[in-house]
């Protein structure tokens, strides 16, 4: 009787845990890139190899505060010294067009601008003719 039971129920929790991604919070910037999201402190941008990004490379690390995208470029500012009063913002560039996962760290490194400060940040956007603006990003608490 109790077999009868806990086998539907042990498979209906292999089936639920299989098909869902508990862990974290993704947000899609395509290409199979996302913004990752553990708690609102670990918060990065990755290449992930699953669907719910449990596994992958770290594009842009922590604390995403704001980004934006397009079919080219990932822009982002990070902070790691967020929630914290000294603000350690840094900014980056990622080029997603030249971008392949053959040698991924390497290509990683390739099409990856940063950590920059913020005059040299927007001097980059200019010089790429980047249209993008940075807007906040929310974590989840």
């Amino acid at each position: 009787m109790i077999k009868n039971i806990l086998i539907p129920i042990a498979g209906g929790l292999l089936f639920l845990f299989q098909s869902c991604c508990f862990s974290t919070k993704n947000t899609s910037l395509g290409n199979k890139i996302f913004i990752s999201e553990y708690s609102f402190k670990e918060c990065s941008i990755m290449y992930c190899f699953d669907r719910c990004c449990n596994s992958g490379a770290t594009i842009i690390p922590q604390t995403i505060i704001a980004y934006n995208f397009d079919e080219k470029w990932i822009i982002a500012k990070t902070d790691s010294e967020y929630h914290n009063p000294k603000n350690n913002f840094v900014y980056w560039v990622f080029n997603k067009i030249n971008f392949s996962t053959q040698d991924l760290n390497e290509k990683i490194k390739a099409n990856l601008y940063g950590p920059l400060d913020s005059v040299s940040f927007y001097k980059l956007l200019t010089e790429k003719d980047i249209k993008l603006k940075l807007v906040n990003y929310l974590p989840d608490k």
